[in-house]
């Protein structure tokens, strides 16, 4: 009933702002054994959506019997592939059935079901593509524990990194509770089949320009959800950080190293110089360093041109 009220405030209120049809709104949840939460956040999700997606990854509980109860509809993967390849799901599931907002959420409790309309209202009222639900707005960071902060700090400002623009900067890139628009659903392909996704995903929306913004969300720490150790975990982002930029940045990627090797080598060269017109005695170990620095410098500096052109060429067909 609850449902059936909710649904009625989303509609209306999208005829208001002047929408030609309701928008079909998605509840998507990444789950690898959440057997314990998942029913009461896909209970609560389904006040807020009008379809609840369960991913199971590999379960090897009770998760999809409990979310099938609680009247979720259930992917398997039949086996554990990875956060990433959840979130692949997730959005080609939303494609393949034309939903114009889609929220993912983890199933573990963490968040709250119930913030849902919350994060989703930006992307409703297309003011947005993608709408992510911050930890670090309105004071909510003092319930994370330090070292996640300072884990997510870093990890952000690597996904924040090769952008000028103010409006695709974040406060919290690794936050998993988010909304997304019809057009964000159908030009995000996210490749990274593990935690890196989360980044990936900002990098391929600034990409596309799409919209961005932050709400403020809270997080329950209280719950041991996470499946993944936080060195793993920022291990595995950053991974895929430098993958995403090594292709799609080849020439800042390769580029700068081999600019800074090559300088270095010319500087060492020209002391190793210096030194051989004042003693006569050439400096055999540091002249070896020096013609090293220089050749890597300059392969660096090549592969970077070499793949820019290739990749230009290839998005210009």
């Amino acid at each position: 009933m609850y449902k059936d009220r909710q649904n009625v405030y989303l509609n209306h209120r999208s005829s208001i702002e002047g929408e030609e049809e309701p928008r079909r709104t998605l509840a998507a949840i990444p789950c690898y054994n959440e057997a314990k939460t998942i029913g009461s956040v896909v209970l609560k999700a389904k006040q807020y959506v009008d379809e609840v997606v369960v991913i199971d990854d590999g379960c090897t509980d009770d998760t999809v019997s409990v979310a099938t109860i609680a009247g979720a509809k259930v992917l398997r993967h039949g086996g554990n592939k990875g956060y990433g390849a959840a979130i692949q799901s997730c959005f080609r599931y939303a494609r393949d059935h034309g939903f114009d907002v889609m929220t993912i959420l983890d199933g573990d409790g963490q968040h709250d079901a119930d913030q849902i309309q919350t994060v989703m209202t930006p992307v409703v009222k297309d003011k947005v593509d993608i709408s992510i639900g911050s930890r670090f707005l309105d004071g909510t960071k003092k319930n994370i524990p330090l070292y996640r902060r300072f884990g997510i700090w870093v990890l952000t400002r690597l996904a924040n990194a090769g952008t000028t623009e103010e409006q695709h900067r974040v406060l919290d890139g690794q936050s998993g509770f988010r909304a997304y628009s019809r057009k964000a659903i159908e030009l995000i392909h996210p490749k990274d089949r593990d935690m890196g996704a989360s980044a990936e995903i900002l990098m391929q929306g600034r990409k596309q320009h799409l919209r961005y913004t932050e709400v403020p969300i809270s997080v329950d720490y209280d719950l041991d959800g996470s499946t993944k150790r936080p060195v793993g975990h920022g291990l595995g982002v950053i991974v895929s950080i430098l993958k995403y930029m090594e292709v799609e940045h080849a020439l800042l990627f390769f580029g700068i190293p081999g600019i800074v090797l090559f300088a270095s080598g010319f500087a060492l060269g020209w002391m190793v110089y210096l030194d051989y017109m004042n003693t006569q005695v050439l400096a055999v170990g540091q002249a070896l360093i020096t013609i090293g620095l220089l050749v890597v410098g300059m392969l660096l500096g090549m592969t970077g041109l070499i793949l820019h052109a290739v990749i230009n060429a290839g998005q210009r067909r």
